[in-house]
């Protein structure tokens, strides 16, 4: 059973510790774009990261190192408080201060690399139950791009300060809120195959299970319906009255989509574990704590702040 420290610089011991058969799972708070090859993994191995707008604005995780591992088939998830870098093999532990970035291949860090089953099995433990977690996909793959674009912003919150970072869903408070009835859109045949090929690659119950999610929203006539602003909530109602769905955030601008006339989509955020509700039986629980007229078979935009606050217990939130 061994127990060894590496310092300081500890990386090129880490890669080779990695180097190994069978999946690999990391949680690694952010990486540089010359990650890859700090970091090598393959398909069916699992990396945690912190790829908040926080730490993408700040170019502490790069998109494309992100890219580089999802088109590996890695599946990469983040988590907008994690400061931990830790990975684990089948029977190898590394644990320390190292980023996966050239500045921490510069810096002074250290790691401990250890066989102890105790310790790899602890280590696997704490990674797979690391909350808050969406899954990295194309969708949030495109966020991060346009977040990045927009320039470096330091600091970034979480280092050297004693905040922790606000789970990347609902805003606080609520002051926006929207219901309208989805929009029959049906994607072309390359969006079709895209999103097939990309949905082939995350089919793994490996590693934490996902919170969020990243999803497209299309208007084609965004001045009939007002206009979103990130940060927005949005519930969505079919176009049979049938079924209220959970509350999705507006996480980005508004984005023209090409080759038309005004349509434009926006990028919400969801919480995966939520579930539709039927619109009467909606209607009738609302009715029960006061509201006897939600208007929940009319696109509008929900004024009222008791009704909001009502809206969003019926998912407990």
């Amino acid at each position: 059973m061994g127990i060894t420290f590496h310092g300081p610089s500890p990386w090129p011991h880490i890669t080779r510790a990695i180097r190994t058969r069978g999946p690999r799972h990391g949680a690694i708070a952010y990486l540089g774009e010359d990650a890859p090859t700090l970091l090598p993994l393959r398909a069916g191995d699992v990396l945690v990261v912190n790829a908040s707008r926080a730490a993408v604005r700040a170019h502490a995780t790069s998109p494309a190192a992100l890219a580089h591992y999802v088109d590996a088939g890695v599946r990469v998830l983040s988590s907008p408080n994690l400061h931990a870098n830790v990975i684990v093999t089948d029977r190898r532990a590394v644990i320390g201060s190292a980023n996966a970035s050239h500045s921490s291949t510069i810096a002074d860090e250290a790691v401990v690399i250890t066989e102890d089953p105790d310790i790899v099995a602890a280590v696997r433990k704490f990674i797979d139950g690391i909350e808050e977690i969406t899954e990295v996909d194309q969708v949030f793959l495109d966020n991060a791009t346009a977040i990045w674009q927009i320039g470096r912003a330091v600091p970034l919150p979480g280092i050297g300060g004693r905040n922790r970072a606000e789970p990347d869903f609902l805003p606080t408070p609520v002051t926006r809120m929207f219901l309208w009835h989805i929009t029959d859109y049906q994607p072309g045949a390359a969006e079709e195959h895209e999103r097939a090929a990309h949905t082939s690659r995350h089919r793994t119950s490996a590693g934490p299970a996902a919170t969020y999610q990243l999803e497209w929203f299309r208007i084609d006539t965004p001045g009939g319906r007002g206009q979103l602003q990130r940060g927005d909530v949005l519930l969505q109602v079919t176009a049979d009255n049938e079924w209220l769905y959970p509350p999705a955030v507006v996480d980005s601008d508004p984005i023209a989509i090409p080759h038309t006339r005004r349509a434009v989509a926006y990028q919400l955020r969801t919480r995966i574990d939520l579930e539709p509700i039927a619109v009467t039986d909606a209607e009738v629980w609302l009715a029960d704590v006061g509201h006897p007229n939600p208007r929940l078979r009319t696109d509008h935009r929900i004024v009222s702040a008791s009704l909001r606050a009502a809206v969003l217990r019926l998912w407990n939130l």
